[in-house]
């Protein structure tokens, strides 16, 4: 609230105030009171209600100006709606009552997202448990194809890989939406990571003629190693999947380097690029977007669109950067980008 504000809010009553002492003056006039009285009258009248506006504007823009400060403060948490909860007693009734209505609206918005969380947090245990329950036909269907080798056999363990993976985004989805359960950041080695994803993702790479190449990776990061091995699988399945058409075999290398942000600051980049069919210029600004599978999508696979998607979600609850280049018909990189990293380990250890 601004001054400028304050004073034409209150133009009205000044204008009915103004118009009762020209009245006051003129009677007083008509009485024979010399114009040194009314000249007094006037000016003193004047003085003490722009005393009295200055006043009141100081008084409430303290109030205001304070609750504001407050809901900023909380905004920046996404908590602002308590702001009413944390805000000085007023001191007039106005204030009084217009801090009553927003506690009001408070306690309703509050109430509305505990409601809200709960329902959430039901939602993703409901997730949790079917994912768990649904892998135990996923590894029976897996047993029944070891036990009976063939065509028909390799062919069902290429559909159960993708219902596994498919069910394994379901699981990450529910629980990129909060951090109150399984996210432990940890110094780990990269090496190691990216050993178990290429373990996880063998099956794929293989049936794709994909070959992995790995460079340095013996750096250590700060990361939950199970997010971002979860990452790392969905850049590989995009790798399998995009391979470019005619080529014999298509390649996939990874590596990590250190590079320095500033005087004291430097982070761990981790590269993973492949030699597929890249993505064409109008779609490279998108490949993030929830559900987006652009023309590569429609073309070479039967595509989600929530890879990449959740390759940057989970990016940003670990405090990561993620970033992408192509160019179509040759190559495809996506670049990790660890903070603050702690040390070197022998990638050999």
């Amino acid at each position: 609230m601004s001054l400028a504000t304050y004073l034409r809010d209150r133009l009205p009553s000044a204008f009915v105030r103004a118009a009762a002492l020209g009245l006051v003056v003129l009677a007083l006039a008509a009485y024979g009171v010399e114009s040194g009285v009314l000249a007094f009258v006037t000016v003193a009248f004047l003085a003490g209600e722009a005393t009295a506006l200055l006043l009141d504007f100081w008084r409430r823009w303290g109030f205001y100006r304070r609750l504001d400060r407050t809901m900023e403060g909380l905004g920046e948490h996404g908590v602002g709606y308590l702001a009413p909860e944390l805000t000085q007693e007023p001191s007039t009734l106005e204030e009084a009552a217009f801090l009553d209505a927003l506690r009001q609206a408070s306690k309703s918005m509050a109430d509305q997202v505990a409601a809200m969380r709960a329902e959430q947090r039901d939602y993703r245990d409901y997730v949790e448990t079917w994912v768990h329950e649904v892998k135990t036909p996923i590894a029976a269907g897996r047993l029944a194809a070891a036990n009976n080798p063939g065509p028909v056999a390799d062919a069902m363990n290429v559909e159960l890989g993708r219902i596994e993976g498919y069910v394994e985004q379901a699981l990450y989805y529910a629980r990129s939406t909060t951090l109150d359960r399984d996210f432990q950041v940890r110094e780990v080695v990269l090496a190691d990571v990216v050993r178990a994803a290429l373990q996880r993702n063998a099956r794929t790479l293989i049936d794709a003629r994909v070959t992995p190449e790995l460079g340095e990776l013996g750096l250590t990061v700060s990361a939950d190693p199970k997010w971002v091995e979860f990452m790392l699988g969905q850049l590989m399945g995009n790798a399998a999947k995009y391979r470019r058409e005619g080529a014999e075999a298509g390649h996939l290398r990874l590596w990590a380097e250190r590079r320095q942000t500033g005087m004291d600051a430097w982070e761990t980049l981790l590269f993973v690029e492949d030699d597929g069919v890249g993505i064409p210029p109008e779609d490279l600004g998108r490949v993030f977007d929830r559900g987006f599978t652009g023309s590569n999508g429609r073309r070479y696979a039967r595509s989600t669109g929530m890879g990449l998607y959740l390759v940057r979600e989970l990016a940003g609850k670990m405090g990561l950067a993620v970033g992408i280049a192509s160019e179509q018909g040759r190559w495809t990189r996506v670049t990790l980008a660890f903070p603050a990293s702690a040390r070197r380990t022998p990638i050999g250890r």
